[in-house]
């Protein structure tokens, strides 16, 4: 009998596209460990861990980390992960050499990247979308501006005391078109690594929160059902 194992996934979306929202809906129904680069630098930062101060390194010089460091943090991470239960990495890898370093570390293991997801949202969405978002100062609750006014709240309803409601500098539409860019760029070879090894599966974002849920679990257990016929 084959030994059960969990899902490995990597997940991709542009700011904006819900990529987060989706995160957490998969670790809750599949169970999975929600890896993701950005809370790993921080956790190593913070714990002042060897790659950590090795990172912190490189940032006090105004240098950019090297691809081997945060190799080093995910890679670290996964193999803490049992291969039943599976992991899902969100923000890694960022560029084709992160992705092949990826590919070698878990064959080495007797394990492989099962599918990607790449959740799609037009830019002028996504634009529409971030450039409409306002945040409490106070306790970061999401505001939108009104439907009919145009302008969001001037106090925060949640707080006490009525929190600022203010938009970050880098929420304007010159700021988000900015990053879309910058996002395109990266992660375009990144795609392109997985779409030749046939693992990439693209799925619109414009739906409901519900509709892509469902539609990254059919991709998923199309995925699953795939390598235990391998097995």
């Amino acid at each position: 009998m084959t030994e059960a194992r969990g899902i490995k996934l990597v997940l991709f979306g542009p700011p904006g596209a819900g990529k987060g929202t989706q995160a957490q809906l998969l670790k809750e129904r599949l169970g999975i460990e929600h890896v993701s680069s950005g809370d790993l630098f921080r956790h190593h930062l913070s714990n002042g861990t060897e790659l950590g101060e090795l990172a912190r390194g490189y940032m006090n010089r105004g240098e950019l980390v090297p691809d081997q460091v945060t190799i080093g943090m995910v890679i670290d991470r996964i193999g803490q992960i049992s291969d039943a239960q599976g992991f899902m990495l969100d923000g890694f890898p960022r560029n084709a050499a992160q992705a092949e370093a990826l590919e070698t570390a878990l064959r080495e293991r007797g394990q492989a990247i099962d599918k990607v997801v790449h959740i799609q949202v037009d830019d002028g969405e996504l634009i529409r979308r971030l450039s409409n978002r306002y945040i409490c100062r106070a306790c970061q609750r999401p505001y939108a501006r009104d439907a009919e006014t145009g302008v969001p709240p001037a106090k925060c309803a949640d707080c006490p005391d009525g929190g600022d409601i203010y938009q970050r500098d880098d929420d304007t539409e010159e700021a988000v078109a900015n990053r879309l860019s910058i996002y395109h760029q990266e992660t375009a070879p990144v795609l392109e690594f997985y779409r030749q090894r046939g693992l990439l599966a693209d799925i619109p974002g414009e739906q409901t929160i519900d509709a892509v849920h469902h539609a990254v679990l059919r991709i998923l257990d199309a995925a699953h059902a795939a390598t235990v016929s391998k097995s």
